[in-house]
């Protein structure tokens, strides 16, 4: 990962809290209910403002952050926390005028639930945190998400997403920096020279093999699974089998093997020699696997074809034999009746037997 890279949505980046609007009663109960303590702190601050308290209280309490747009609380957790303060129904939520009352209210909130700002001391602990996070092969978008609950294990307001965001990729570049120097020392000089080749189009070719090796396979044919085996002896060409297939977490190869696919060869021959070849190691073993399925697939697919296209000509021929029999029968039938009705006292001779029956048909419907 690199310091000009993102990871978050737009909506996880400027919706940084999602109001639940389809929850159970027994989730509302959970997160939205009042202690005794509770009540008695809210009951300090004027009547107008005490549902305002209690609406960030229970807010910072949840999600680590002070609620924004206040008004977009659900109408059924707004009627829960209006029962547990006994004040009227209400619509709307009042919130300060002035932005020094909100400050002191935000400050005092923070005092009672014993949470603190996110300063140079929480960012420098987070920082470390993170990086041991990232040395175990946690991912960015998981990061962020273990961030979030470590923060608010640690009784700290988060910081806005994009805050967030960019420390994680700057730890992660860090951390990554380094694995991929410890991954590109592991590879031999015949290993980078085979990688560089990987990525260079044959003589008389357009595409390099490395492009090809990103192809979806086509329909199993005999030149398409011959062509598969072919890059597949290509991959093991390059002397990959004497790489461990456990250097790296198998969540970290995943997604070095996904982040190399987004580029082509060209953009990988930009990368310094420590990103492009751990780049390309990850890709070729995770390729390696993903080919040995295709090919399975294929093979499996030619099989069921042939099975296919086999019953298909044995159930023509068979209804071709079994109309054949049917007028074999008859033929047969037919000469049976012939030699059984014939008279007694008249002597049957094969000539007069082919004078009234085929012999020709005859004998191949005894054939048949």
């Amino acid at each position: 990962m690199t310091a000009n890279e993102k990871f978050l949505t737009q909506r996880q980046r400027y919706q940084p809290v999602t109001l639940p609007q389809d929850f159970s009663d027994e989730e509302m109960a959970r997160d939205w209910t009042l202690s005794e303590a509770d009540k008695k702190e809210v009951n300090r601050y004027r009547t107008n403002s005490r549902l305002f308290i209690a609406v960030q209280l229970c807010a910072v309490r949840l999600y680590g952050r002070f609620l924004v747009e206040v008004n977009d609380l659900s109408p059924r957790i707004v009627s829960y926390l209006n029962s547990q303060l006994d004040l009227p129904p209400s619509l709307t939520i009042n919130t300060p005028d002035r932005d020094a009352t909100f400050s002191e209210q935000r400050k005092n909130i923070l005092t009672y639930l014993g949470f603190s700002k996110y300063d140079d001391t929480a960012q420098a602990s987070l920082k470390k945190w993170l990086s041991k996070q990232a040395e175990q092969g946690c991912l960015p978008d998981e990061l962020f998400l273990r961030t979030e609950q470590y923060l608010l294990n640690a009784k700290i307001i988060l910081p806005g997403p994009s805050v967030m965001e960019r420390l994680i990729i700057s730890v992660c570049s860090d951390v990554h920096e380094r694995l991929f120097e410890s991954l590109y020392q592991q590879l031999s000089t015949e290993i980078r020279k085979a990688i560089d080749e990987l990525l260079i189009a044959a003589p008389g070719d357009q595409r390099s093999l490395f492009y090809l090796l990103k192809e979806y396979p086509p329909s199993a044919t005999i030149t398409s699974i011959q062509s598969y085996l072919e890059r597949y002896r290509s991959l093991n060409d390059t002397g990959i089998d004497a790489i461990e297939s456990q250097i790296v977490d198998p969540a970290f190869m995943d997604y070095l093997y996904k982040m190399a696919r987004r580029y082509n060869a060209k953009d990988i021959k930009r990368f310094k020699e420590n990103k492009r070849y751990s780049l390309m190691l990850c890709f070729l073993l995770e390729t390696r696997k993903v080919l040995l399925d295709h090919l399975v697939k294929m093979h499996d697919q030619y099989i069921l074809d042939m099975l296919r296209k086999g019953k298909q000509v044995h159930e023509k021929k068979h209804r071709e034999f079994r109309k054949r029999q049917k007028k074999a029968i008859d033929m047969v039938l037919d000469a049976t009746h012939l030699i059984l009705d014939w008279p007694d006292d008249k002597p049957l001779n094969k000539v007069d037997l082919w004078q009234r029956i085929n012999e020709k048909k005859l004998l191949e419907s005894v054939d048949d």
